[in-house]
């Protein structure tokens, strides 16, 4: 285990009962990490199988500096802190930011709470951290769910604000499916997906599956990518599985996290061949939603993702999950099954001049672009342009 210590100078006196250090080959597979973890008030994206595939696989593709702070005991070694940190430069400047490489939905520091008084006692541990975060323009810290005060107190000046999307997590609870579809879907919507299901069984024999072997993921997933390639080439956008690394990625997590429970791939098979896939990891009694592909080729007018969704829906229910996450993306879908909007926020902390002009660029060009959608909505909403849209 290799160290990044802090200089002799910036200790003091209330500190010597930490050892603060950047770890580069920290394991994250280790049962230490996967304990405090656990104790932890994170989230499945700080899951030990997940951050070291995405430190081990990813971050070398990605040409990323992965930058893993830990905070020990100076006695003993007990681990108290995780930041799972990642060093990038763009446009000139060097950014700090949670190691989520664009594939994590909700971020944040890994402590167990009953260790905090321990921390937060400790003065000077602010500026230790950040000095070994050199060098550094700007400290970004996004997808955050509410205020955590040890995290204010190691970037205090940091400056947050509410980001542009949103996070959309259905609670269900101690739910049967019967009722609670009963319950949460209006009666118009679940009457169209009923229609949908009888003109899918027109087609052949609809199987919806829990898929758990390697050989059956691997064959799901190259249908998955293909699915969404389709898709995403019909909205002229980018697709993330794209990318031979992060395609390589989410199935790897897929493998191992059907063998240990941390992870689900459901494949909706029509006659034998699959017609739509969804995957998402599971963190207690929580299963998070990230991926989700179907046939539009041959499939296009029997809304399969919406089935899909349903029917993982209904899985979770019955697997006994108290939250069903559809995690970030503003879609109108996920309202009608019954989610919540939860917001989520950002902050940024500059750590020189050029970075404090970098925080100013990013907080004109997020507000800017959040009025922007704002008058869009309310552009489509009113009734000239919504005639005109039903024309398209």
């Amino acid at each position: 285990m290799s160290f990044v210590l802090m200089p002799r100078a910036v200790r003091s006196a209330d500190v010597d009962l930490l050892e603060v250090a950047i770890e580069p080959h920290f394991d994250f597979a280790s049962h230490e990490y996967r304990s405090i973890h656990q104790k932890s008030q994170t989230t499945a994206f700080q899951a030990g199988g997940w951050l070291d595939t995405l430190h081990r696989e990813l971050a070398p593709a990605l040409a990323v500096e992965p930058i893993t702070v830990t905070v020990r005991q100076r006695s003993g070694g007990r681990l108290l802190l995780v930041l799972p940190l990642a060093r990038s430069r763009r446009n000139g400047l060097v950014h700090v930011e949670f190691a989520d490489f664009g594939l994590c939905d909700y971020l944040g520091p890994v402590y167990d709470p009953v260790d905090a008084p321990l921390l937060v006692a400790s003065a000077a541990l602010p500026a230790r951290i950040v000095a070994l975060l050199a060098p550094c323009d700007v400290v970004s810290l996004r997808k955050l769910v509410g205020d955590d005060p040890f995290l204010e107190r190691l970037f205090p000046r940091a400056r947050r604000a509410r980001m542009r999307v949103s996070a959309y997590p259905v609670r269900i609870g101690s739910s049967i499916w019967a009722e609670w579809r009963s319950a949460k879907l209006n009666s118009g919507f679940r009457r169209d997906l009923d229609v949908k299901r009888r003109r899918i069984a027109k087609r052949g024999t609809a199987a919806f599956v829990l898929v758990e072997g390697r050989n059956e993921i691997v064959r799901v997933f190259d249908a998955l990518r293909r699915f969404r390639a389709q898709r995403f080439e019909e909205r002229g956008v980018h697709d993330v599985l794209e990318n031979e690394a992060i395609f390589s990625f989410y199935r790897r997590i897929a493998v191992d996290g059907a063998q240990e429970g941390t992870a689900r791939t459901f494949c909706l098979y029509l006659s034998g061949e699959p017609i739509a896939v969804m995957f998402g990891v599971v963190h207690r009694r929580t299963f998070s939603l990230l991926l989700v592909g179907f046939d539009l080729v041959r499939y296009r007018r029997l809304s399969l993702g919406l089935l899909a969704i349903e029917d993982t829906l209904r899985a979770s229910i019955e697997a006994g999950d108290s939250i069903y996450d559809f995690t970030i993306g503003d879609y109108p879908y996920k309202l009608q099954f019954g989610a919540q909007s939860m917001p989520l926020y950002e902050w940024h902390a500059a750590q020189t001049i050029r970075g404090y002009l970098a925080v100013l660029c990013i907080e004109v060009a997020r507000e800017t672009k959040r009025v922007l959608k704002f008058l869009i909505k309310g552009a489509l909403r009113s009734p000239s342009v919504a005639t005109a849209a039903s024309h398209w």
